[in-house]
């Protein structure tokens, strides 16, 4: 009997992440969210060729942010290393090993009641006078003496030698209208409570320290009697600490690319080892920007079996807290995803968001549900034929978490790895696209054949 015939019938993957997709119904979209008040052809063509779900990253009623729900989507379970990580990463900033670093903003604030309060965030006209309070605080005479990174506009990387423990607290309220600047604590969990105790005391003695020393400089001063609000909040967050980690490759299987947008995703995926092209965001001309992101993907994927878009628009649109703005968004990149009915034909193509960033409301981000789509050329498509987290509901996908992700995608791009079945030094998700194979190259070791035969070993 002949052996069935064999044939290499996998895909390549796509994962296009459309920021703060999710959103919830509001009154000026006659109760509808901004995703389903959009007129979304192509979105709706691909949801009909396709099976969709509802995607909430980490479980009901849980928000998360941008960065800890694409290291989810990624298929990672080793130790998340920190955004400040990945921020200095993606501006090329060399952080030591083992090193605790933070990001560190300064930000507008009033004192009220021995409270710092930071009051929203600086601005353009801002920027020649963070950079002069940077200097400052460089210099200032204290233990902590840090090195302070440029990041964005009154934004640094923060790091010091004399910091044991990268395991406290944010200072950053994020928050700012509901919280005063905190407290640096411990954590609970910190794998060695005294340094942590005794990082965390000695952020909190130079917050202190520069908070005085913002209040008493000239430029504070001179703002002051113009009468704007003072620049003297410093605050940290997103604590972070260097360590081997390995690569998008070793972890899943997969041969990982990305089509980044900013400092964020460019530092993630080289902190990953994923190849990149870069597209800084263009948030004037949306569609354009769009298109040439898919493009650029469809060219990784060439030579990648997994490659990831991202567009940082919806996001932007849904923090201005206008809702008939990030439905116009949603249009625009609904405009540029016609490409991707044909693409769908030969690559399995994941459209959703990495979390929901409400446009009405208080909230920054949300746990409201996010809409999920899944196409390809081994899809089956579901009854689901129109884009929108209320259609999306009766998916054939059902709700899933950023971990499901990966793993549905290589199921469905024909690379589910084996559950039992160890193609390397760790179990990854997909079947590896570089396995090492046993090398015959070298000639056959005489003496041992020998041996075997003596055994009477054929």
């Amino acid at each position: 009997m002949k052996p069935a015939p064999m044939w290499d019938d996998r895909s390549p993957m796509i994962l296009i992440t459309f920021d703060g997709l999710g959103d919830r119904p509001c009154e000026e979209l006659n109760g509808q969210t901004p995703l389903e008040a959009a007129l979304t052809p192509n979105l709706d063509e691909l949801t009909r060729i396709g099976v969709s779900g509802i995607h909430q990253p980490f479980g009901p009623g849980r928000a998360t942010s941008s960065e800890r729900s694409h290291w989810a989507m990624f298929g990672q379970t080793q130790t998340f290393p920190g955004r400040a990580l990945l921020e200095a990463t993606g501006v090329g900033v060399e952080i030591p090993s083992q090193r605790p670093h933070f990001h560190l903003a300064l930000r507008p604030a009033v004192i009220r009641d021995g409270q710092l309060h930071a009051i929203g965030r600086v601005s353009a006209e801002d920027a020649t006078d963070c950079l002069d309070l940077f200097d400052a605080l460089r210099v200032m005479p204290h233990e902590l003496n840090p090195v302070l990174h440029p990041l964005r506009n009154g934004e640094c990387i923060l790091e010091s030698v004399a910091l044991s423990s990268h395991e406290i607290s944010d200072s950053d309220p994020l928050f700012g209208h509901l919280h005063p600047v905190l407290k640096p604590l411990p954590l609970d969990d910190a794998v060695d409570s005294a340094a942590a105790k005794a990082s965390a005391d000695l952020m909190t003695s130079w917050l202190s320290a520069a908070v005085k020393m913002l209040q008493d400089h000239p430029i504070n001063k001179a703002r002051r009697e113009a009468g704007k609000l003072e620049l003297i909040a410093p605050v940290t967050k997103w604590a972070s600490n260097k360590t081997e980690l390995k690569t998008f490759e070793q972890s899943t299987g997969l041969t990982g690319a990305a089509v980044t947008s900013s400092a964020l995703y460019r530092g993630l995926a080289e902190t990953l080892g994923m190849t990149q092209t870069h597209i800084p965001s263009d948030m004037e001309n949306i569609q354009e920007d769009f298109e040439a992101r898919i493009l650029a993907g469809i060219e990784l994927s060439k030579t990648h079996s997994f490659v990831h878009i991202h567009t940082k628009a919806t996001d932007e649109a849904g923090h201005t807290k206008s809702p008939s703005l990030k439905r116009d968004v949603i249009e625009a990149l609904d405009r540029a995803c016609h490409s991707l009915i044909e693409l769908a034909q030969t690559k399995t193509i994941v459209i959703t968001g990495d979390h929901a960033t409400p446009s009405t409301g208080g909230i920054m981000h949300s746990a409201h549900p996010t809409s999920i789509v899944l196409v390809g050329p081994h899809v089956h498509p579901d009854e689901v034929t129109a884009c929108g987290e209320s259609s999306h509901k009766s998916g054939d996908l059902g709700k899933i978490a950023a971990s499901d992700i990966l793993p549905l995608m290589s199921h469905y791009s024909h690379r589910a790895a084996f559950k039992g079945h160890a193609t390397g030094s760790c179990e990854t998700i997909a079947l590896p696209d570089n396995p090492i194979a046993l090398d015959f190259s070298e000639p056959t070791n005489e003496n041992h054949v020998t041996q075997i035969n003596r055994t009477g070993i054929k």
